[in-house]
This record gives structure tokens, C-alpha cells and sequence, in this order.
């Protein structure tokens, strides 16, 4: 019996000898995994034959990799001025754009910590009076609106983003001059909002007492060391970014430079912020270890990344107090960003405690500010997720548009959505008050029908009667050249009156074909103007222009009615008659366009 236990005791420590030695070995190997599968000591190396498989169009990029203890890999890649051969370096300088948002979420909920905001309080008790002046509905829009994009504003496109130092104002200013109609109740629509998480801005200003700029600069980088960080509108809070920043060239996805690429942004809380990838890393770094100068306590750590929005009725996280949720193989929580000429992203695996910070200089990039990001934390599979269910027929229209004011235009964005892609997430829910598809950012809203074929049938006709105005006005130049050419005598021509006739309905016609072209010259030149980024002061005579054309328009139609009614049939050919009648035809389609557009609410800009 004790010969027995001697054997049994021997066995026992064998056991756990093995198993120590064992397990050791299992939990590194987890540890040196990433969610992705890749081996921690191969990233770099994944990383550098993925810049080498695309570097036919990469300028510069740099990225960091970390965990909550260590930095797993950082480096960069590239050129942040190609045709100068200046490389991207440790003391280069990129654009965050949106990401910047970041930072307002993060003082937001500083100051809710210190008791001083309420997230579900109506925001205009921290509002001077009489701000918020375009609200369409009863329900207040709260902090949580604002951070998970759902206050139910429009889009705005003027003056986002100025090239003129002059029209550098204050946040307020700013805010006020272009307060975006609410087109939308709140809670109910995703449309992501510059404008709001702006408002979120002025808020923290409010209520803090300083400007936005230098309360992150006491509250987030100081406490950080951020110090190559500047946020304010022209980066004059940083003397060495601001000029580091002019070292910067940006180009687009193909690589081809974009000159002149540096722009005021008015919202600049939104967007601004621009730094060292060293600082970004500090930063996204502070988040993934929620580190006491950021946040005091657990529970509001806890509350910053707990769901505050979801994918419809799904239970999928959406947003989590302004961090989007992006799944990739695992949930991941972050912000991307993009301005006229860089890109950047930043997401964190909180569950893994791993994170990652990416930078380029060009505007819109996609291959590491989104695709890169596979490498470490896996392939999103929507069948992950949720089963696919099935989108009803019908037009779908992004919720992030215009739908009051002269750029009402801007809504007739119509798409759908491929049922098989595995690739994105998205969400068909009609348990609302409309039927949507639900995106990261921004729904996708069910329009009828009706409304469908009216607004497109509108903008159809539109475009056929500039091409008829600009025949009949060609037709019309032939006509009088040949005229002219052929030296004919108008008394030669005179039959029964017929030639007064022709010459009044001829400068009716003419002026009316004009006034058509005129209208199509106008929305061209408002498209450049805001493509390129104009003020809007320079353009918003043009809607003032189109609707006065409109009125004169609307009087040629009436006076086209009037005088063919009452011309004896027979005193003009069949086919002037015609002719006459599509031009009727086309005038009143060109007034009820700009009426139905509001194009002429020069007022909105």
C-alpha cells in the first residue's frame, strides 16, 4: 500500500511537471498570435510585403501597432513630398480629419465624469439662448444624439472647408452662419453630422469656460505629452506642426499630387487635428490602457465604451458614445478620418487589448486605412453576425443628404445594396418609423415609388429641355445665318401677317432657350464652386440668379399659353405650333425643378 502511494505521488509531480511545461508554451502561443492568425514577430514583416504588393500607388504612410503594455511594431513607409524625395519620418506630420472627433468625445465625457454634462439632457441647457433655431420636431436632441449621429440634422456642404485666412472665425460664428435644417427625428436616423459633433464642441466650451482648442490642449495632450499636436483652426496652437505641416504634399489614391492641399477647416473641432504619428499612437494608446489622465474612474470608462446605438433591432453594437464599432474578425472600436489630402484610422480590440494607428497623405485611401487592418485583427464575415434577410424592392436614399434648401438636389443619391457581400455589415430594419438599411455612419432610407419616379422623372425632363434649348437655339443661329447670307427681302416674305407673328413668337422662343442655357451655366458653375471648395459668399448669387430667372421664366409660360390661344390657328403653321407648345412645355419643367429643388433659397446657403 505504501509501495502504491510512493508510485502515485512520482506519477503526480511527473504530471505537473509536464503540465508546466506545457502550458507556458500553449499560452505564449496565444499570445504571440494576433486575432488575425499572424504571428506577432511576422507582422512587420506581413506589413512590408502589403506596402510592397501596393506601393504602384502609395506616397506616405506610417502605422503603429500596440498592445496595453508594449509597441509591437511601428514604422513608415513612403514619402510626405514624392517630388522632393522627403520621407515619411518620425517627425512628419499627418492630417487626423474625423478622427479628430475623437478628442471631443473624449473631453465630453471629462466633463460628464466631473458632473458638469448630462448625456441624455436636452443640449440647449448648455446653449446660449435662441441657438438652435431649425428644429422641426418636439423631441430634444441630446449629447447622445450628437454622438451617435442621430440628432436628425442634414448635411452641409458650404464652408466646411475654406482656403482663406480671412474668414477664420470662432466656433460659434461658424456654427450659427450654417446651422443645417433637422430633417430628421432625433434617435431615429443615423446621418453622420459634422455640424453636430461641432455643437458637441461648443458645448465643451461652454461649459468649460476656454476654447475648444485650449481645453484639449490642458485636458488630453498636455496630460499625454502630446506635444507635435495642434487642433485649433489655422494649427496656431502649435508653432512647430504649423510649420512642419507646410512640408507636407498630399495625392490622391493614385498617387497624383493634389497642390494646394491645406484648408482651414471652420468646424474644426470635427476635423482639425493634426500631429506626429508618435502622439497619434500616445493617444489611441491612452484609450486601449484607459489611462487615469484621461478618465478617473472605471465606470466611466465603462460607459464610454459600452453600446450606445445599435444595428436596428440586431443587438449588434453600432456606436459606443461616438467610437464606431467596425467589425473585422473580432469587434473592434475606433474612428477613421480623411480631409482633402491625408487619411488616418484608429481602432482598438479592447477585448484583446490590442490597437492600431494608421496615417497617409492621401485623401479618401482605403488599402491600409481600412484594408491593412485584416492583417491584424482577421476578416469580417457577415455570417458572423447575423443571417442575411432580405431587402424589399425599392429606392434607397443615404440619410446623410439635404432635403430642405438650394441643395436639395444633392438627395436624388439613389442605390441599393449587394444582398451577397460578405465584406460589410449593414442591417435591414422596418421596426421604425421608416423602413432603412443600417450602416456604419450613415441609414440608407426607404423612399416610395412615387416619389422615386417623380423626382427622377423631374430631373429627365430637366436635362431634355436644356438639350431642346440648345438644339432650338442652334437651329435657330443657322437660320439667321443663312438669312443673312442669302440677303433675302422681309416684305418678300410677308404672307397674311405671318412674319410679326414669327418674329414675336421667334423673341419668345429665343429668350426662352436662353434663359434654360443660363440656369444649366449657373448649376455648373455652383458645382465647381463647391467641389473646389469656395466660399459660399462667391456663389450664393447664383441661387438668387435662378430664381429670378425662374420668375421670368414663369412668365413666358404664361404669356406662350395666352398668345397661342388666342393667335388664329391658321395665321401660324403646324409645326411653329408645335414647336411653341414644347417650349410652353419645357419652361414650366424648369420652374417647377427649381421650385421643387429649392434652388432658388439663396437664403440657405
Amino acid at each position: 500500500m505504501k509501495r502504491k502511494n510512493k508510485w502515485m505521488t512520482v506519477l503526480s509531480v511527473i504530471l505537473m511537471i509536464v503540465s508546466i511545461m506545457v502550458q507556458p508554451g500553449e499560452v505564449n502561443a496565444v499570445e504571440q498570435s494576433l486575432p488575425s492568425g499572424v504571428e506577432r514577430v511576422q507582422l512587420e514583416e506581413k506589413i512590408d510585403e502589403y506596402v510592397a504588393k501596393h506601393q504602384d500607388t502609395t506616397t506616405g504612410m506610417a502605422v503603429a501597432v500596440f498592445d496595453s503594455a508594449d509597441e509591437l511594431m511601428k514604422k513608415y513607409y513612403g514619402y510626405v513630398d514624392v517630388e522632393n524625395q522627403v520621407a515619411a519620418a518620425q517627425d512628419s506630420v499627418f492630417e487626423w480629419g474625423s478622427t479628430t472627433k475623437l478628442l471631443v468625445w473624449v473631453s465630453v465625457m471629462q466633463l460628464y465624469e466631473q458632473g458638469k454634462i448630462e448625456l441624455d439632457a436636452d443640449v440647449r441647457s448648455y446653449l446660449p439662448e435662441g441657438f438652435l433655431t431649425n428644429l422641426s420636431y418636439d423631441t430634444p436632441v441630446t449629447m447622445l444624439n450628437l454622438m451617435n449621429h442621430n440628432a436628425g440634422f442634414q448635411e452641409g456642404y458650404v464652408d466646411l472647408m475654406v482656403t482663406d485666412a480671412d474668414y477664420i472665425s470662432s466656433l460659434e460664428e461658424a456654427l450659427r452662419k450654417h446651422e443645417p435644417a433637422q430633417i430628421y427625428e432625433p434617435g431615429t436616423v443615423t446621418a453622420y453630422s459634422n455640424w453636430g459633433v461641432a455643437l458637441a464642441g461648443f458645448i465643451v466650451e461652454q461649459v468649460s469656460g476656454m476654447s475648444f482648442s485650449e481645453y484639449v490642449h490642458q485636458s488630453i495632450f498636455v496630460p499625454l505629452q502630446m506635444e507635435h499636436s495642434a487642433i485649433s483652426m489655422d494649427l496656431s496652437d502649435n508653432a512647430w506642426v504649423r510649420q512642419k505641416r507646410k512640408e507636407l504634399q498630399c495625392y490622391t489614391t493614385q498617387g497624383e499630387l493634389i497642390p494646394d492641399c491645406f484648408y482651414y477647416i471652420t468646424l474644426y473641432p470635427a476635423g482639425m487635428c493634426t500631429s506626429t504619428l508618435d502622439d497619434f499612437e500616445r493617444f489611441a494608446s491612452a484609450l486601449l490602457r484607459e489611462d487615469l489622465a484621461l478618465l478617473q474612474h472605471a465606470e466611466t470608462w465603462e460607459t464610454m465604451f459600452s453600446p450606445s446605438a445599435y444595428y436596428g433591432e440586431s443587438g449588434i453594437p453600432l456606436n459606443c458614445h461616438g467610437f464606431w464599432m467596425v467589425p473585422f474578425g473580432v469587434q473592434t472600436v475606433g474612428h477613421g478620418g480623411n480631409t482633402a489630402g491625408c487619411s488616418s484610422y484608429l481602432l482598438l480590440d479592447r477585448e484583446d487589448r490590442l490597437g492600431v494607428v494608421v496615417m497617409t497623405n492621401q485623401s479618401g485611401e482605403k488599402v491600409y486605412n481600412r484594408d491593412m487592418m485584416e492583417l491584424i485583427f482577421g476578416k469580417y464575415e457577415r455570417s458572423n453576425y447575423t443571417d442575411d434577410n432580405e431587402i424589399p424592392s425599392g429606392g434607397f436614399r443615404t440619410a446623410r443628404t439635404v432635403r430642405k434648401g438650394p441643395f436639395k438636389v444633392m438627395s436624388l443619391s439613389y442605390g441599393g445594396i449587394d444582398e451577397t457581400d460578405e465584406g460589410s455589415l449593414w442591417i435591414f430594419d422596418d421596426s421604425g418609423q421608416r423602413s432603412k438599411i443600417v450602416f456604419a455612419y450613415e441609414d440608407q432610407i426607404q423612399t416610395s415609388l412615387p416619389l422615386f419616379l417623380m423626382e427622377v422623372g423631374l430631373v429627365f425632363l430637366w436635362i431634355i429641355a436644356f438639350g431642346f434649348s440648345a438644339v432650338s437655339l442652334l437651329v435657330r443661329g443657322i437660320m439667321l445665318l443663312v438669312h443673312f447670307c442669302r440677303k433675302r427681302n422681309a416684305l418678300a416674305e410677308k404672307a397674311a401677317g405671318e412674319t410679326g407673328l414669327r418674329k414675336r413668337f421667334g423673341i419668345w422662343s429665343t429668350a426662352a432657350a436662353l434663359l434654360q442655357l443660363v440656369t444649366f451655366v449657373l448649376l455648373v458653375l455652383i458645382i465647381d464652386h463647391v467641389s473646389s471648395y469656395a466660399l459660399g459668399d462667391t456663389y450664393v448669387w447664383m441661387f438668387a440668379a435662378i430664381g429670378i430667372i425662374a420668375v421670368i421664366m414663369g412668365v413666358l409660360c404664361l404669356y406662350g399659353l395666352i398668345r397661342n390661344r388666342k393667335v388664329d390657328r391658321q395665321r401660324l403653321k403646324v409645326r411653329q405650333r408645335v414647336f411653341n407648345n414644347v417650349t410652353v412645355f419645357f419652361l414650366l419643367v424648369a420652374v417647377v425643378n427649381v421650385l421643387y429643388w429649392n434652388l432658388f433659397m439663396f437664403w440657405e446657403v
